[in-house]
C-alpha cells in the first residue's frame, strides 16, 4: 500500500477508535512529532498509547485531503469537538519498510490566533484598518 492510501487509512481507523487496524499500519519504530506542544511520540506503542488515552469524547475526525505518493503521503483533517470547537491538523508521513514511520502533525484551534492588526484585513467579515 502506498503511503497516501495509509495515511487515510489510519486517520480513518483512529476516527473508528479501531486501535488495532491503525497499528497494522505503523513501524515498529513508528515516531510522530507534535511541534505545537513540543510532545514525541517515539516507537509504534507509544503512539497507539496516546491515541487509546486521549480523553473521549474527542469528537468527530474528518479527512479532507491526502496527498503524496508511494512513500510520502500527507493529510488535511478537521475534528469538530462535541462543543462546536473546531480543530485543524496537516499531517506529513514517510514510509520505511512499507509502514508508516515518521510523522508529524501540526494542530491548530481553528479561529484561535490572534490577527495581528497589520493583517485584519484579510479576514472576511473582519474590520478594515
Amino acid at each position: 500500500m502506498d503511503a497516501t492510501a495509509q495515511v487515510a487509512a489510519l486517520y480513518a481507523a483512529y476516527q473508528d477508535r479501531d486501535w488495532e487496524r491503525a497499528a497494522t499500519l505503523l513501524h515498529p519504530e513508528a515516531e510522530v512529532d507534535l511541534p505545537a506542544t513540543g510532545e514525541r511520540l517515539e516507537g509504534k506503542e507509544a503512539v497507539m498509547a496516546f491515541q487509546v488515552e486521549y480523553p473521549e469524547p474527542w469528537g468527530e475526525m474528518t479527512v479532507r485531503q491526502v496527498v503524496g505518493g508511494p512513500e510520502e503521503g500527507a493529510a488535511q483533517v478537521e475534528v469538530l469537538a462535541p462543543d462546536g470547537q473546531l480543530f485543524a491538523m496537516a499531517a506529513f508521513w514517510r514510509q520505511q519498510d512499507g509502514l508508516l514511520r515518521a510523522g508529524t502533525e501540526y494542530w491548530i484551534t481553528a479561529g484561535g490566533d490572534t490577527i495581528p492588526a497589520t493583517r485584519k484585513a484579510w479576514r472576511p467579515g473582519a474590520e478594515p484598518v
